[in-house]
């Protein structure tokens, strides 16, 4: 009985002392990103076309023009790799942007949320929060 008192008081402190966590510690600590919402995308791709440079998770530098021709939150895209364009799908579904390049075998694209960083500036995060892509 007194070596199981004993277990249970150091479990007891183990998890005590690990759940603590200073304030400088917890403001330190990443902060999830506001991700905008459907209206707020609306908006930001109301004025047309629109012109982006991008720079991938990999560090990989791209352009990307979505063009508004299918419908108001949805239409082409091109991607500029360098010397090299893909071309691609682009809509914009509730509070999600999907972008679809044409020789991925997944039939509905990629989902991403996004979150403003600045005026005209925004981050891309795929489904499981890792940040995809920037956006300016």
């Amino acid at each position: 009985m007194k070596k199981a008192l004993v277990i249970i008081t150091a479990v007891t402190a183990m998890l005590t002392l690990g759940a603590c966590v200073t304030s400088d510690q917890a403001a330190k600590a990443s902060k999830a990103p506001k991700f905008m919402t459907a209206k707020e995308m609306a908006k930001a791709f109301k004025k047309g076309s629109i012109t982006c440079n991008n720079v991938l998770a990999d560090g990989t530098k791209v352009q990307d023009f979505y063009y508004k021709d299918k419908t108001a939150w949805s239409g082409n895209l091109d991607r500029n790799i360098g010397d090299k364009i893909k071309q691609g799908e682009w809509k914009i579904m509730g509070p999600g942007l999907r972008i679809k390049d044409h020789k991925k075998k997944k039939p509905y694209g990629k989902w991403f949320n996004l979150a403003k960083t600045g005026k005209k500036s925004y981050t891309a995060y795929d489904g499981s929060g890792k940040k995809y892509m920037t956006m300016k």
